[in-house]
Order: structure tokens, then sequence, then C-alpha cells
């Protein structure tokens, strides 16, 4: 399946001029880098494997001789719901070789979200594995077929566990196909990658990235912190995300530096493989800089190493940025989204007060503006909505023209939803949201999601979700729920059975739970989310572990 992605002619000649934009691919870059280095290690993971740059290059040819014996042709879609193994880059970059369009999947998703998403996308091959967590992806994949009319293989990554006999294994695959000798051709314009995000639509949503978009991207985040060769970089967030897909895993080899992969996020795991591996650099959300800094404030680790801790998917508290300077660690701040990913960060000389106040200044070859509701350009210091415009901006959903059309305009512009203030220095401070989701500990999710399962609930007459501040995670999802007659009671437990019988990713779950006669709407029944807020507010000050259950989601 081949996507026509529609270009502004003015915008591309203007980014083929500047040098943003060219003919290379990203397999261009990998093979260039991999010629030049054979001999470093690439990546390597906490179960303990690792490949060199050769030994990845084999790897990825064998397999991606395999894609071509599936049919996979340029354009067509691989998906592959991994962890952070280096076997999530093996396949990357088999991927690359033959053309194909990746479309990386978050562990936690389950069956509701597969079938959309693989669907959505037309996946012709899903890499899944054996193990992991204590589930079986792959074994809750293949029951799935039935209702995926696209997808021609399963492979099952045997890492921790065989695969069964009748399910093809990654690692015999490796062994049985000798390895392409020559790529298959693809412009710097073709799609590159798919990545699914929620927003408020209430399903996941495509971003399509094309090769110029995420080496543009990704050229001017390694510029911005001036990350080389000599760089080792840790990625804990899960890969399927664009901070791990984009930084962790496709920056490292454009330049030619390590990569450092952690599959569940433990703090002590985490700084353990950070001593271990001299890593110079690590990125995640809120939640994993708080969880180090605990770790590190009763036990003393050696970061001698680190460079700097970068920082994004949701907003840093001041406390937690100044804990880190006490400690000697780097804290700096990086906003983007996977449709512009990312855009503002924080300049490694910037001063304490622009790194503990603002989420950083445009990137190279980005332009920021502040919007008001007519998207016209507000004043500096005046309160409007983030957009942003640049090579790296995506080309819209997939299969989505009205929602694209509402994010991108015909300029070139991405309108984000989040609200902000930028100063006459170009800095900007996010303040807010205009979307209607919850970012917790950078995972988003939407309101309106959640809303539509509480509302198949028999006992549940009308729902009404919104965030509630989290010093961890920064936000979880509070549910405001009316019940039908003649019931009387629910509990946060039934809520959760509930959800887990609707077989979708646990992050998605309700984390508290008020009982209300009715909810306050407008008049045109739209809820007035604000009050919920407000009222959220007042109760967690009341008791502000009512009802939480964050044991359930340490994972």
């Amino acid at each position: 399946m081949t996507v026509s992605i529609a270009f502004n002619a003015e915008r591309r000649a203007l980014y083929r001029q500047q040098g943003f934009w060219g003919d290379a691919s990203l397999a261009d870059y990998w093979h260039q880098t991999q010629r030049a280095m054979p001999d470093k290690v690439a990546v390597i993971d906490h179960q303990g494997t690792s490949y060199t740059y050769a030994a990845l290059d084999r790897a990825a040819s064998s397999l991606a001789r395999f894609l071509l014996t599936c049919g996979i042709e340029p354009g067509d879609r691989v998906a592959f719901q991994l962890p952070g193994w280096c076997e999530f880059t093996v396949i990357y970059l088999a991927c690359l070789k033959v053309g194909a369009v990746s479309v990386p999947l978050l562990p936690a998703y389950r069956e509701t979200e597969l079938v959309w998403i693989l669907n959505k996308c037309q996946a012709k091959v899903l890499f899944a594995p054996t193990l992991f967590k204590n589930t079986q992806p792959v074994d809750r994949a293949i029951p799935l077929r039935a209702q995926l009319p696209h997808l021609r293989q399963i492979v099952a990554l045997d890492k921790l566990a065989p695969a069964t006999p009748t399910t093809l294994a990654l690692s015999q695959l490796l062994q049985d196909f000798a390895p392409l000798e020559t790529p298959i051709p693809v412009h710097g314009d073709a799609l590159a990658a798919v990545l699914f995000t929620s927003g408020t639509e209430g399903v996941p949503k495509g971003v399509m990235l094309t090769h110029n978009n995420i080496l543009a991207s990704e050229r001017a985040y390694c510029a911005r912190l001036n990350l080389t060769w000599l760089d080792t970089i840790l990625m804990p967030a899960p890969l399927g995300h664009a901070t791990g897909f984009l930084h962790g895993v496709t920056a490292p080899f454009i330049i030619g530096a390590r990569s450092v992969l952690l599959d569940i996020f433990n703090p002590v795991d985490c700084l353990e493989l950070l001593q271990q591996e001299r890593c110079t650099c690590v990125l995640g959300a809120t939640p994993f800089v708080y969880d180090l800094l605990c770790c590190v404030q009763q036990k003393p680790y050696d970061l001698s190493s680190l460079r700097f801790f970068l920082c994004g998917g949701t907003t840093i508290p001041k406390k937690i940025t100044r804990d880190c300077m006490q400690m000697g660690i780097k804290l700096l701040s990086v906003y983007g989204s996977t449709e512009s990913s990312p855009h503002a960060v924080v300049k490694l000389d910037d001063p304490t007060s622009r790194i503990v106040n603002t989420d950083g200044q445009a990137a190279p070859g980005v332009e920021i503006k502040v919007v008001d509701k007519a998207r016209n350009t507000v004043e500096c210091g005046e309160e409007g909505e983030e957009a942003s415009r640049g090579p790296n901006v995506f080309m819209g959903y997939l299969d989505e023209p009205e929602l694209t059309a509402r994010a991108l305009d015909e300029n070139g512009w991405y309108y984000s939803g989040d609200l902000c203030r930028i100063d006459a220095d170009g800095y900007i401070k996010i303040t807010g949201r205009k979307k209607d989701i919850i970012v917790r500990g950078g995972e988003n999710i939407s309101s309106r999601e959640v809303e539509d399962i509480l509302m198949q609930h028999p006992r549940i007459r009308d729902a009404g979700v919104v965030a509630m501040p989290d010093e961890r995670l920064g936000e979880r999802s509070c549910a405001y729920v009316v019940l039908n007659v003649p019931y009387h009671t629910l509990t946060l437990e039934d809520i959760i059975a509930f959800f887990s019988r609707k077989r979708v990713a646990k992050y998605k779950y309700p984390e508290h739970l008020v009982i209300v006669e009715s909810l306050p709407r407008t008049a045109s029944g739209k809820i007035k989310k604000y009050l919920l807020r407000q009222d959220i507010l007042q109760r967690l000050g009341l008791d502000e572990h009512q009802q939480i259950h964050p044991s359930l989601f340490s994972a």
C-alpha cells in the first residue's frame, strides 16, 4: 500500500535549499555509519544482548530478505510490538533496507488497540515477543488473525521463551535467510514510519513521517545538544513512542553513537546500566527523573559520565529541577510531539533561570509562534496556542484528511493544541492544553476513549474523565460517573475489573473514582470539565489518597 504525500512545493524547495531535506534515506545514513565503524558496539540491551554495527547490519539484511519473500514492497507497513530490546533495531533496519514503513507499537497495547492499529495501517507483517512481563504477546495476537485481513505473517521474537513449532521464530529466520546484498533504494521524501498517538478523537492516530522528516528532526536535535559518535545514549522510555523510536534508536545510528536500551523501567536497573555502560545522556518523562532522583538520594551512584538528562512529555516541577542540580545532574527540558518532534530544546549553556523556567527555544530550522483562537499571532508574553513549522513536522494523519486539515495548515504550520507563552528571545513555556487528553507519565490518554468505555458499564449512565495532578506521573485519570437507577454503589475495583475485561492497556484505567448525581454541562450539552478539575483539586486537598491505586501501574 503506497500513500501519496502532498508536499507544499514552496516549503519543500526551501528545506532542500537550506540543506534540511535531500534525496538520501535513513537506510543511506545507516549504511554510511556501519561502513565507517563496523566493529563498534551499536546497541546493547538490559537482557545482555549486543550488536556491533557490522553484526547489526548482517542481521537486518537477513531479515530484509525474509520480508521480501513475504511480498513486502516499498511503502508496505511492518508492525513490531517490542520492548527496549536490540531486536527492535534489527527489525527497524530491515524495514529501511526494503523500503517498508515501520509501525512501532507500545508493548502495553492489547487486543482492542492492536486490531484497530493493524487494520488502520494495513500491516502485512507483525513481530511480537513470545514472552514479556509475564504475558505472551504472540499468543495474544494469533487469535486476532481473522480480524486482520491484510496481515500475512506473525513472527515471534523468541528472546525470553521459545516459539511454538507452528510459529515463525525470529532467531530461526536470522539463521535461514542469507543477507540481502543490495537494499531497495527509496527517496528521502518517501514515508518511513507511522507512529500512533492518542488524542482527543478517542482512537489512536497514525502520524506519518518521511525519511526527510526524521533526518531533519534528529540532526537538529543532535546539533542542539552536541551529540556525537562519542556519546552513549540510554533510553528507558518505550520505543513505540517518538522519544524512544527517534532519539533512542534512530539518532544514535545517524551519528554513530551507542544505543543502550532498557525494556522495563526500574530506577535501580536504570542507574546500574548507566554506571556500567558509562552513558552520557538519558531521556525520559518526569516520572523517570523523579524515581531516579529518589534512588540517587538514598544510595550513591557513579554518574560522572552523564552529561545531561533530557526530560519531556510532561511538565517538570521546579523542585525536581533544583533537586537534580543539587545532586549534580543537569536536567534539560525538551518540548515536542509525535507530529513535530522535538522543536524546542533548552541549550546546554543556558543560564539556570532558562533551564528552570522555560521549555526551551526552537531547534535549528524550526519556527515557533503563539496564536489566538483565530490563529493570529499574539504578543510576546501572552498566552495562546503553540504552533510550529519546520522540516521535522509530520505529513499528516494516516487516512484522516479532516483531522490533518485541522492540525496542519497549507503553509506547513502544525497547531499543537498546547497553550504557552513565548518571550522576546523565543523561549517558550507550556502553560496548559486545549486538547482533552491526560498526560500520564508521558503517555497520552484520550479522555473520550476512557469515557466511551465507562459508558459501556451497565451501572453507569453518564461519565466525564479529567486529569488530576500527581507528583510522580504529572497527571492521573479521574472518572466522574453518574449511576443508572437503581444502582447506588460502584467501586474503583469494579471499574478496573471492567476495563481489564475490555482488554485495553492498563495505563488507560481510571485511577480515581467520584460518584455524582449529575455532571455539569453547558447549554449545548458539553461537560464543564473545568468544574470537574476544580472539584478534584478540592477533593485531593481533603483526602489525597482516596481510592487511588498507583501500585497497579508500577510497571
